[in-house]
């Protein structure tokens, strides 16, 4: 998935607190007596209120509401969503559940393990039908570097509102689905102080709601699931870049293949409903140029609540919701694979896919390309810094001092990638079928067999066979994969062990019939950061499309997108640079910017370290069933920073020069260094490798997962096609080569004769 859509929740987060102003106001609340700074969103839907002692200390009382019998309110102490304090609270019967947490990634937070203690007001905390309330004092909540300290009168506190159900109300620590509202607040501390503090913290409850008790052994009771009367050839799990691919191809050879997404629909043309206000027959996910509006576009239930970051749970996977940018992996980029999965090997199938999945540089149909101040300004700056102008598209390898314009997947004016190309054909014949709202919970196999899929359908559980020498293929994503694996007892006996002890309801194996692989022990993924640079002279005046005109965009505009023209056929991503590093230990990397943006005389440049990286980390699973990044894959080696720095330092040089065409108006100005432009870092959502492809078996000290077939090793029947098999990053965004490699696996495994039931390896 391309790293833009989550960049939409920081930028929006960015200038929501360069404009906010303190907009609390007194407010007794008649229940407690106790007075409050409240701050009031989304109409009415959300409160929060916040008192506090005369002289701050570590404690405070706040009070958060919000409307309905389901979904869940939040607020950030620290402003944003990463790295800060989070309370979160949401209805349970007559009851409220609250807990404390914090988020290394934007992905559902896990329980705070600090030493905060929260305790309710039990006058100020009730639900039913029209609303819930959770009044609290928080003791030990004032944290270094996670909230408020009062060294700003009016610090930024963020807010979040969701109206879909958290997966267990009763639980502290369910997992969160996607919020449908949020923003930034400015929050007066000293209107908020009180003499009265003390008396109003006396009401809070003895016992502490939170942090709640430790879960209980066991992964309850497992109930039996129907099985399902009809069987398969193939069952796919995911819907995505891989599935989608693999099972038309696969579907291409007569054999009957069931195609299973845990989302909904997307596109317009496949069902999906959450259309744009002015085009009744296209959905948020079809328009290329509001693609970064997708994350706060309520209905749209695009992400999942279970991943280590955010990842879209939706028809198309990321090519859903992503930038759209396909770009063609240089052949070095197969380099890490192994013997049989090299440039030579795959070459053939990427013909294939650039053949059917078409990409271009210039997305509108009359051939112009809109709002092009920045692809214009910035392409002559690099150009006389000495880099070079080069087709992406018609030459993938060259990736020294190099800049594009963006190759993107956009179809007629709409957004491409395998729903568009690739799903109607499977759709087309009659061995093909796609069930949506329908999540793989875990394969089901006695020993090495996989005999089928445990489902679950709003709710239910249910097991779908496949036939004598059939094959299950995931594809669910390199976040997802691994939890399917791990709930099938396939991974790290320690994950394992997590499950087992877990509240998901996972019937596992046999203890003695777990197979030890290393999943989740090498992965990888592109850091990114987001960064904003200011345009001068006469190209600071130059007009670049702003985000309210493409949230409510002229007669013109719609007009010229219905023939598939103008902004709003076009991604907003203007420019691709790539650049080679060599540091002191003599490993080359890669580094990607894409430039954008939607502020006159300003950019912004999305920075990513890529092919060449050499941090890794190691993804878990919680008992809750998300996965989780026991460490973390971004930047953990020196010659990662430095690789990143030399790249940085270069950007600040060229605005040194007399005629600098930008420069950087962020901390340090004129001064700054690469420590000050590289202060905020996230996840690129490019994660791979956790369950790679190679001939060293991981049952025997290995690193690899699955074959050369992509077969999961000690199974017979069990493949994996996604990204989880990439042994490591590649240089641009994921998608086009996760296509890629899945047109090649379902080559591999339709190698395989579906009659001959093979034994596991070794």
């Amino acid at each position: 998935m391309a790293g833009s859509v989550i960049v939409s929740a920081i930028g929006f987060l960015v200038l929501a607190r360069a404009g906010a102003m303190a907009q609390m106001a007194e407010y007794t609340d008649p229940n407690t007596g106790i007075t409050f700074q409240q701050i009031v969103k989304n109409e009415g839907g959300y409160t929060f209120g916040i008192a506090l002692a005369e002289s701050l200390g570590s404690d405070f009382i706040g009070q958060i509401t919000g409307t309905g019998s389901e979904g869940w309110v939040s607020v950030s102490f620290g402003g944003r969503m990463i790295d800060s304090l989070l309370l979160v609270a949401y209805p349970n019967g007559q009851g409220v559940t609250a807990s404390l947490r914090t988020a290394a990634h934007y992905s559902s937070p896990l329980l705070f393990e600090g030493d905060a203690i929260l305790k309710p007001i039990p006058e100020g905390t009730f639900a039913d039908s029209t609303g819930f309330s959770y009044t609290f004092l928080c003791e030990n909540c004032v944290v270094d570097d996670l909230t408020f300290d009062g060294s700003d009168p009016v610090p930024f506190l963020g807010w979040a509102v969701s109206k879909n159900s958290v997966v267990d109300p009763s639980s502290p620590s369910s997992l969160l689905n996607y919020h449908d509202f949020y923003g930034m607040f400015g929050a007066d501390i000293e209107a908020a102080s009180s003499a009265r503090f003390a008396e109003w913290a006396a009401m809070a409850a003895d016992g502490p709601d939170f942090p709640p008790p430790p879960p209980g052994s066991g992964n309850g009771t497992f109930p039996d699931a129907p099985v399902r009367g009809q069987t398969y050839d193939y069952i796919i799990a995911g819907a995505g870049a891989a599935g989608i691919v693999a099972a038309e191809r696969i579907a291409e050879s007569g054999a009957s293949v069931l195609l299973l997404e845990r989302g909904a629909a997307s596109f317009y043309a496949s069902g999906g409903e959450v259309t744009v206000p002015w085009n009744d027959t296209v959905t948020v996910f079809d328009v290329p140029g509001i693609l970064r509006f997708i994350p706060a576009t309520p209905g749209t239930n695009a992400f999942c609540a279970d991943t280590a970051a955010q990842a879209a749970c939706i028809l198309g996977g990321g090519t859903a919701v992503n930038g759209m940018v396909f770009v063609r992996p240089p052949e070095r980029d197969f380099d890490d694979f192994p013997e049989g999965w090299r440039w030579d090997d795959v070459a053939d199938a990427a013909e294939r896919l650039y053949e059917r999945n078409v990409h271009t540089l210039y997305p509108s149909q009359d051939g112009e390309y809109y709002d092009g101040v920045i692809y214009d300004v910035a392409s002559k700056s690099f150009e006389s810094n000495g880099w070079r102008h080069v087709d992406a598209i018609q030459n993938p390898n060259e990736k020294h001092m190099m800049f594009s314009r963006a190759p993107c997947g956009i179809v007629n004016g709409l957004r491409g990638g395998p729903v568009r190309t690739y799903l109607p054909l499977a759709q087309a014949l009659d061995n093909f079928k796609l069930e949506l709202h329908t999540k793989v919970i875990r394969a089901v196999r006695t020993n090495s067999t996989i005999t089928g899929v445990e489902v679950e359908v709003n709710g239910a559980r249910e097991i779908i066979n496949v036939n004598q020498g059939g094959k299950v293929i995931l594809a669910s994503g390199a976040m997802s994969t691994p939890r399917i694996l791990l709930n099938s007892g396939i991974g790290p006996s320690e994950q394992i062990e997590i499950v087992a002890s877990g509240s998901t309801l996972v019937r596992l194996p046999e203890k003695s019939a777990w197979i030890d692989l290393p999943v989740g022990k090498r992965i990888q993924d592109h850091p990114l950061w987001t960064t904003t640079w200011n345009f001068t002279g006469e190209a600071a005046r130059l007009p670049i499309v702003s985000t309210e005109t493409l949230q409510d965009p002229s007669e013109e505009m719609v007009e010229q997108f219905a023939h598939a023209t103008g902004v709003l056929a076009e991604n907003d991503i203007r420019m691709e640079l790539w650049a080679d590093i060599t540091p002191f230990d003599g490993v080359t990397r890669y580094v990607q910017v894409e430039l954008y943006g939607k502020v006159t005389g300003q950019f912004n440049m999305d920075i990513f370290l890529t092919k060449g990286s050499t941090s890794r980390g190691e993804l878990g699973i919680t008992t809750e069933g998300a996965t989780h990044f026991v460490k973390d894959p971004l930047m953990n080696t020196d010659g990662d920073n430095e690789a990143v720095n030399t790249f940085v330092e270069t950007l600040l040089d060229y605005t040194h020069e007399p005629d600098a065409a930008f420069i950087w108006p962020g901390p340090g100005g004129a001064n700054a260094t690469a420590s000050d432009v590289l202060k905020e870092m996230v996840s690129g959502i490019h994660v791979v490798a956790s369950a790679p492809i190679g001939t060293d078996d991981g049952r025997e000290g290995g690193h690899a997962v699955v074959d050369l077939d992509t077969r999961v090793y000690g199974t017979d029947n069990l493949f994996i096609v996604d990204a989880s098999i990439n042994p490591s990053v590649p240089t641009g965004n994921t998608m086009a080569i996760t296509m890629l490699v899945a047109e090649r696996a379902a080559e591999k495994i339709l190698a395989l004769s579906l009659d001959r039931c093979e034994g596991p390896q070794g």
